[in-house]
């Protein structure tokens, strides 16, 4: 029994939801399958979380802790399993302090990356927030505790949190680092605490409920330089991470590098050419070349950018173009050259020359705002691929708005050009198999590590082939767990698979769940194939 007029005693009548229509958005998902709630609860800080908390303990109800829901391609707001009550922690969007002097930010689960971008412009402060891909209504903690990552050196969003308030199963508060010490003057600076290191066991995992963390954020640099470089030959995938390597091991490049075949970047800014291919999937290679060459994109297409002062961004220019001259063509925009690219496009737009070219600057634009902590919702657009009816680029805020079609899978992988290959021979029969695009883009997240994030996308209002697209996954995913490539992260539907292979490592974190919410009520499901849901 879900104790409904207990959960309304906590958070008031107006933030308890059972009603249908509540159920089914809360319901919609990019992928094949859905879960539905029993409830839909919105507190408004972390004491009502608490009560919550001790209430579902009381009554035994599974509680799914979602920040703001915008969790696309691997299950949105939807719990691992039907029937449980969503937290919903939008309402808790408090920025409660921002530290110019140290650069780091103390916020709640609800506070949305333009939120906090907005504060740090209105403030006038030299501050940036690394920005994930996901759209400015996203939340930023959420992508946080999925070990998320965007674009600047500060892409790695896990690693430059330090300090977090969590409730526990048993209604506890924790305060890791140095904030569970009186007068603590280090909770946000010094990740580490003393004794053991527990941030991370709240990061993919259902061990508690985070309401409150501290965010480094990144000084704006003097100089900041967008490159790209189109690179014609496929088989040059592996030269192109080779060549790059040394520079992010040297840390003369500390942005993320996203390395994007002609597919991704294509579908990112277009929809499935629905007429020219006369209505048949999979895109056929004489197609696929056509509007690419059209487009004029590479096999492979190199994109990232270099920070730091002017000297020291001119000198990695010059080593970026040594190494990648003899791939493609290499090109720099900074500041100076998106002011000339802006004042083109006003007055192509005054005498309605080169529509095409206006879209392309806009887009523009929003990829160089995201690399200086702007977030948009330009990429969004790429969940629409194979959604048939025709959509405005400029109008896609929420793909669940769209019943777009959508899975993403991210295998991880050493940093080695063989490695990159050997990927790419595994994605592609089983693609071509299930009649799927491999919509794929090799990111370099570490110095030492890369991560593949790999589309499915599918027209969700066909029920074949949603079923080919869970096939397809299911294949594609079996066959990387084999090969020793497991991903950073994974769906609702998969969790339960993640123990198949491994050696104690989910055994223990089944112990660790048993000791810090030992009824289970937390996102049962989450992250622990174990758990029964």
């Amino acid at each position: 029994m879900i104790p409904i007029q207990k959960f309304k005693d906590i958070v008031g009548d107006a933030f308890v939801f059972t009603d249908e229509s509540t159920m089914k958005r809360y319901a919609r998902v990019t992928l094949p399958k859905s879960t539905t709630p029993a409830a839909v609860l919105k507190p408004s800080n972390s004491s009502e979380v608490t009560d919550i908390i001790k209430t579902a303990k009381e009554y035994h109800v599974g509680i799914y802790p979602v920040s703001r829901g915008c969790n696309w391609g691997y299950g949105s707001a939807c719990a691992v399993g039907d029937g449980q009550v969503i937290l919903d922690l939008s309402r808790m969007n408090r920025i409660i302090h921002v530290d110019e002097t140290l650069a780091y930010a103390v916020i709640e689960p609800g506070v949305t990356q333009i939120q906090l971008v907005s504060y740090l412009k209105e403030n006038n402060l030299s501050l940036w927030l690394d920005c994930s891909g996901s759209g400015p209504d996203a939340s930023v903690l959420g992508n946080t505790l999925e070990r998320g990552f965007g674009h600047t050196p500060y892409g790695d969003h896990f690693l430059h949190t330090c300090g977090m308030e969590v409730i526990l199963g048993d209604g506890r508060t924790l305060k890791t680092g140095y904030g569970h010490y009186d007068n603590a003057q280090a909770t946000h600076v010094f990740k580490y605490g003393i004794g053991p290191y527990m941030d991370g066991l709240f990061t993919q995992s259902n061990f508690g409920v985070v309401t409150r963390v501290g965010i480094w954020l990144m000084p704006a640099p003097e100089c900041l330089n967008m490159f790209y470089c189109s690179v014609p030959r496929d088989r040059d995938l592996a030269a192109v991470v080779d060549v790059l390597r040394p520079l992010k091991l040297s840390g003369q490049i500390r942005s993320l590098i996203h390395i994007g075949n002609d597919l991704r970047v294509f579908s990112s800014f277009n929809q499935y050419p629905w007429e020219k291919a006369g209505n048949k999937t999979p895109l056929s290679d004489d197609l696929r070349q056509l509007l690419c060459k059209k487009g004029k994109f590479g096999a492979w297409n190199v994109s990232g950018a270099i920070y730091g002062t002017r000297a020291q961004v001119r000198m990695t220019r010059k080593e970026l173009k040594k190494v990648l001259k003899p791939l493609g063509q290499i090109r720099f925009i900074g500041d100076r050259t998106l002011g000339l690219v802006n004042r083109l496009a006003g007055v192509f737009d005054r005498f309605s020359l080169f529509p095409d070219l206006k879209t392309r600057f806009q887009t523009l634009n929003k990829v160089y705002g995201l690399l200086k902590g702007e977030p948009t919702d330009a990429f969004l657009f790429g969940t629409l691929w194979r959604v048939k009816r025709s959509v405005n680029p400029e109008s896609v805020a929420n793909p669940l708005d769209f019943n777009a079609g959508m899975m993403w899978i991210a295998p991880i992988m050493p940093m080695t050009g063989e490695a990159a290959q050997r990927l790419i021979q595994l994605v592609n029969p089983v693609f071509e198999q299930y009649g799927f695009e491999p919509l794929v883009t090799v990111s370099l997240i570490t110095e030492r590590a890369m991560v593949s994030v790999i589309t499915i996308s599918y027209d969700r209002d066909d029920q074949n082939e949603c079923k080919r697209a869970q096939e397809c996954y299911d294949a594609f995913f079996s066959l990387i767990m084999s090969q020793g490539y497991a991903p950073y992260r994974t769906n609702i539907h998969t969790m339960k698979k993640l123990a198949e292979g491994s050696q104690t490592f989910w055994e223990i974190t089944k112990e660790i769940k048993s000791v810090l919410d030992p009824e289970g009520i937390i996102a049962p499901g989450r992250y622990q194939p174990f758990d029964k849901v």
